[in-house]
């Protein structure tokens, strides 16, 4: 039976060197991919006949932290890619995967299909706001190791997110919307926190 249980020891140790050992082999581009893969495109589960890219297309020449999902792709940089960061990765990339699932959530809640702008916030902004905190409450909900990770990492995160334009809240507006949600959450529960927070940016002047 020892001899049995040594055998069995063996090769898991073997099995989890050799795991780690492939992780080793892969290059930045295909750890990425398959962060991708294996840990972002899960988190999307919940909404039913989601056209979810499978394609991931990097700009070599981009060594900016950014991210865009188009037509049977997602486009990201080679900053992003290079990024010793997974939990920044996870969540970018959650972000843009969020904007296709926008519709489906608002279905979910029988909100208007359309995405009216305030007098102070247009359409484009909201739709930033409202991809920002799907990506965290899907993080939060499935992977709450990242989610804490991302939590420490707020300063850097507006940072990462700038100044903002006529398309993009600031970095600091956007983190701003986000701790609403992360305050909320504490007080009841993630799912009515995040319920409540995609009306109130839906309905946002």
């Amino acid at each position: 039976m020892l001899l049995i249980l040594f055998i069995i020891g063996i090769a898991s140790s073997c099995n989890s060197n050799s795991t780690e050992d492939d992780q080793k082999t892969l290059t930045k581009e295909e750890q990425f991919i398959q962060l991708y893969t294996l840990e972002v495109v899960p988190l999307f589960d919940e909404y039913p006949d989601l056209n979810i890219p499978e394609e991931i297309q990097i700009d070599k020449k981009d060594l900016s932290v950014n991210a865009g999902a188009a037509f049977g792709y997602v486009e990201v940089s080679r900053g992003l890619v290079e990024l010793n960061d997974k939990a920044i990765q996870v969540f970018v990339l959650a972000h843009e995967l969020a904007h296709i699932a926008t519709l489906k959530q608002v279905e979910a809640f029988n909100l208007k299909s359309e995405l009216s702008s305030g007098s102070e916030t247009n359409d484009y902004k909201k739709a930033e706001y409202l991809a920002d905190l799907m990506a965290f409450y899907l993080i939060s909900k499935n992977e709450p190791k990242v989610y804490d990770l991302l939590v420490q990492k707020l300063v850097y995160l507006e940072d990462l997110l700038g100044s903002g334009d006529f398309t993009h809240p600031s970095g600091s507006s956007r983190i701003e919307s986000l701790m609403k949600y992360i305050k909320e959450m504490d007080k009841t529960s993630k799912e009515t926190a995040f319920s409540n927070r995609f009306r109130t940016i839906w309905s946002m002047n």
